[in-house]
């Protein structure tokens, strides 16, 4: 709380004695909901957790690692919680929600959770997540979130079941005591007929009167005469301009001008960009001089300007010197990049217009962004470089290429090749020491869209083109590895995975030593050599938990060999556990890595065949054969398929489907029972009918062996398919 600030108890107590776990603070801009928020934080006995808002925070995983830490600093969440959020593929909503919504009913004491600035949140995704927080906090528990509109909840749900507390404008306008508490704080003093027709000419908006008693500080009762707006910024920036700004400093003004692209402050980042010194100094007189800027620690190191100010503030650059904002910019970038924060440094590189800076500056991020979950605030950014940027910048073309084929999405993975073949320009070596000619052959081999022996040949190049220290060597020998295998040569293919699993091993890339060491057994059960298939599998699985990689999508082909050797080994219980590892990615084995997708689902074929459940085999294999069929030279694969489709004819039939049948697209709605959402709501999120998922529904019911939603989300948990 700032010094002189008007209390707002009242609303405050009626907030916190409220039985609604949820409060709604909507109101426009200068209305003080964040104010609100924090004489709450200071005011509430129970243990407050809060959350500043800001656009980045489009990305569920960004969301929840705010909100997860702001907690965790409460009581300690537990591990799994922070293991799934650092999980490669990690889903959201399958994953890491209920991990956290676990969490959170295991607190052992009410917490409140403040949200400020609700409405920078326009991914769906992101208020799916806020609306399912909501509904895990642990008794007693409240969730407040401020917005300037109302937020894109399931408020009228909330409404009905008395579950939301609402404050709005009118609820923070102030009145004629508040006025006057505000106008002394401020250091103004005015007769009582002039306070009441000051908050009757604002309408009580706060910030209007705040403004107000700036400007008769300024200037007496010639201020005071100025004030015509009402709760409304549309003439902030005229009243701004001629109230407060001409009475200031020339100097302090182009501070505040220049300052103003800055969405956050310190002195040393101020010194760079405005190209001076003694910043610090500034930042410190300008909050004592009360000019709405807001500190965001204890130590008064960072500050922001208020929203409104800003706006006003960037305007008033474009007026008085147009064409300095893309340099000022520049240097913000320069600043961010050498001080560790190549994401804001992304940021002003598309806010100064250097879109080709912030793509190379993407090179260097996309990996790890990709890594580590982060693929919404990805496509985010690359959307909005644009085609022609793209194709200056192949090798993050590839990169997102890559990307979008392990979300198992072949249709963006081969626009993104597309996009990266088109591109005339070699550019600087990518991550490591990856040239884009190189990328692109890894991704064509990756995605394997023109056959088994362009897929072949396009590792070779690979593995010719990187050096054995470039960090895309070992995938490079790992996809040259299965090229090989799928080409017919087992015994080369075999001497190509011990290489890449070596190299993998060693470089600690878990994701290819996982897939080098399944294949290596699967080339030992090919040869009814179980003892080392069980090593080969034992060290793939070990690969795989020790990256926290069971929501990738690679991972597929470890859980279904290690699921084939421990019911060679007698161990029906861990083979049947495997099982449910595997089905949890299938809705990503799809023919964006055909060759993946196949190889897996034919090998949990096998082993749902040997458990008796055929439905289950012979829905699998159904889908492995679509996939085939759309590949034009699958190479061994067809075999490998035809030799377990042939043995599964043999015995169809007789069996009812079970958990096992469920499809690809049974299995993504099956992770959205367990939300608040609705049919109709999930399937916007899918892109379907209603009816289509009403049909799906039923047939997951009847497969679960249950009658309602409620009842195929205990089954689907009792069994693994859904978290706890």
């Amino acid at each position: 709380m700032r010094g002189g600030t008007v209390s707002r108890r009242a609303l405050v107590d009626r907030l916190i004695t409220s039985s609604a776990p949820i409060a709604a603070i909507v109101a426009p801009p200068g209305y003080g909901k964040t104010t609100l928020l924090a004489e709450w934080a200071e005011t509430d006995s129970r243990a407050v957790a809060w959350v500043s808002l800001d656009a980045g925070d489009n990305d569920p995983v960004v969301l929840m690692t705010h909100v997860v830490v702001a907690l965790d600093r409460i009581e300690p969440l537990g591990t799994p919680v922070f293991v799934a959020l650092s999980s490669q593929g990690a889903s959201a909503i399958s994953t890491v929600l209920p991990r956290l919504g676990a969490a959170l009913s295991a607190m052992s004491r009410p917490v409140v959770l403040l949200l400020d600035d609700l409405h920078v949140l326009n991914d769906q995704a992101c208020l799916d997540v806020v609306a399912e927080i909501a509904e895990r906090l642990p008794p007693g528990s409240q969730l407040a979130v401020s917005s300037r509109v109302m937020p894109d909840l399931p408020l009228a749900r909330l409404r009905a079941r008395g579950a939301l507390a609402e404050v709005g404008a009118s609820d923070l306008a102030l009145d004629v005591g508040s006025t006057r508490s505000l106008l002394r704080n401020a250091g103004v003093d005015l007769p009582d007929a002039a306070v009441a027709e000051l908050t009757r000419r604002t309408e009580g908006w706060p910030t209007g009167l705040y403004l107000a008693a700036l400007s008769v500080q300024a200037r007496g009762d010639e201020g005071l005469q100025a004030i015509a707006f009402r709760g409304d910024d549309r003439f902030i920036a005229d009243y701004v301009r001629s109230e407060i700004l001409t009475g200031l400093p020339d100097d302090l003004v182009r501070f505040l001008v220049h300052s103003a692209v800055l969405g956050r402050m310190s002195g040393s980042l101020c010194d760079a960009v405005l190209l001076r010194s003694g910043s610090a100094q500034v930042l410190r007189s300008i909050e004592t001089s009360n000019l709405l800027l807001v500190p965001l620690d204890r130590h008064r190191e960072w500050y922001r300007y208020h929203h409104l100010l800003r706006d006003v503030l960037v305007a008033e650059l474009d007026l008085r010197d147009p064409g300095l904002a893309p340099m000022l910019h520049h240097r913000a970038a320069d600043w961010f990049e050498a001080n560790g924060s190549p994401e804001d440094a992304v940021h002003h590189a598309y806010a100064g217009g250097d879109h080709d800076r912030a793509a190379l500056l993407l090179e260097q991020l996309g990996l790890p962004l990709t890594r580590s979950g982060r693929l919404k605030t990805m496509q985010t950014w690359l959307d909005r470089l644009g085609e022609t940027v793209m194709e200056r910048h192949p090798s993050l073309a590839v990169l997102a290429g890559w990307g979008a084929a392990l979300a198992g999405d072949a249709i963006g993975a081969a626009w993104w090749a597309d996009l990266a073949e088109r591109s005339p320009v070699l550019e600087a070596p990518l991550d490591g020491g990856t040239s884009p000619e190189s990328a692109l052959h890894l991704l064509h081999a990756l995605t394997c869209r023109r056959g088994v022996d362009q897929m072949r040949k396009d590792a070779e190049i690979a593995v010719r083109l990187e050096s054995k220290r470039s960090p895309w060597h070992p995938p490079a020998l790992v996809l040259l590895g299965v090229g090989t295998l799928l080409a017919g040569d087992l015994d080369q293919a075999d001497d190509i995975f011990a290489d890449a699993a070596e190299e993998s091993e060693r470089a600690g890339a878990l994701p290819g030593a996982s897939v080098a060491l399944a294949e290596r057994s699967l080339l030992a059960m090919a040869r009814r050599d179980w003892p080392a298939a069980r090593g080969f599998a034992d060290r793939a699985l070990a690969a795989v938990e020790t990256g926290h990689l069971e929501e990738y999508l690679l991972s597929s082909i470890t859980f279904a060999t290690v699921a084939r050797t421990s019911l060679q080994h007698g161990d029906v219980a861990a083979a049947r556990r495997e099982v449910i590892r595997t089905q949890r990615l299938r809705p990503m084995l799809t023919r964006a890595v055909p060759w993946l997708s196949v190889q897996t689902l034919v090998e949990l074929a096998s082993v749902q065949f040997a458990l008796s459940d055929r439905a289950g085999a012979w829905m699998l294999l159904s889908e492995a054969r679509d996939i085939v069929g759309r590949m034009s030279d699958p190479g061994t694969l067809g075999e490998q398929l035809g030799d377990v489709q042939r043995r599964l004819e043999l015995l169809r039939g007789g069996d009812l489907p079970g958990p096992t049948a469920l499809t690809a697209a049974e299995l993504r709605l099956l992770s959205y029972l367990p939300t608040h959402l609705s049919f109709r709501e999930i399937g916007e999120r899918l892109f379907v009918s209603t009816n289509t998922v009403k049909t799906h529904a039923i047939s997951i019911y009847r497969k679960l062996g249950v009658s309602s939603r409620t009842d195929a989300v205990m089954r689907a948990r009792d069994i693994g398919l859904l978290e706890e």
